[in-house]
């Protein structure tokens, strides 16, 4: 069974994080299918928008630690660094809007893939929770995400606070675009990758190099790899 359902639908594309007995939650082969899923709908000219979404009602739970922590190590766990960096690399740098269905919960590593989209509608009740801190370890991509879409007091207190932050929280931060009952979230969300694939597709990609070349850094790449290793 893949780790990543790509489904379309008209001119909107979905990747749909596709271990739902784990929570959704990372190894290294989900975040190769979904990084090779990304360009795979970014290289199809019929898809004007892109939908993440977590299969059966929950986003994405983080890491998962029991796999990250078996004896002896999976093989994929030598690259998996070099390959999460990538993906939220090529999240910036895609052409296309990419849209966030936030249901259930976004912990952690989930909350960074939540953060890595364009724009995120969330239910209600679902929640994002960057909870690195409480468990001894660092956030390095949500801090990169945040460092762009916040400023540094809003990054130390989501990082350093490790609490869960609700729909309503997250639209008052201007992290979600919109909060929504909790069955409407992934209705919304294609709502609005519906409406904005419906656009000429050169509008989007332009407005996306305007918001990269203003971002603090030159390279894509390199600001991820180097907030991983700092």
């Amino acid at each position: 069974m893949p780790n990543v359902l790509i489904e379309r639908d008209g001119r909107r594309g979905e990747l749909v994080l596709n271990r739902p007995q784990r929570k959704n939650s990372l190894i290294g082969p989900l975040v190769e299918e979904l990084l090779a899923g990304l360009r795979e709908l970014e290289a199809d000219e019929d898809i004007g928008a892109i939908v993440i979404r977590g299969a059966e009602g929950g986003f994405c739970a983080g890491l998962d630690v029991k796999e990250f922590r078996a004896d002896p190590p999976p093989a994929w766990r030598a690259n998996f660094s070099e390959l999460w960096c990538e993906f939220h690399a090529s999240c910036f740098e895609c052409p296309k809007p990419i849209v966030g269905a936030l249901e259930g919960f976004a912990i952690a590593g989930g909350s960074g893939l939540a953060l890595a989209c364009d724009l995120l509608v969330v239910g209600d009740g679902a929640f994002l929770e960057v909870a690195e801190a409480r468990l001894g370890m660092a956030a390095p991509m949500n801090v990169a995400w945040l460092r762009i879409k916040l400023g540094l007091t809003r990054t130390y207190e989501l990082v350093m606070g490790a609490e869960r932050y609700y729909g309503p929280d997250l639209v008052r931060l201007g992290l979600a675009t919109k909060t929504v009952p909790d069955p409407e979230v992934l209705s919304e969300a294609r709502a609005l990758a519906d409406r904005l694939a419906s656009f000429p597709a050169p509008a989007h990609a332009s407005t996306k190099r305007i918001v990269g070349a203003l971002a603090p850094f030159d390279d894509a790449r390199a600001y991820f790899k180097a907030t991983q290793a700092s």
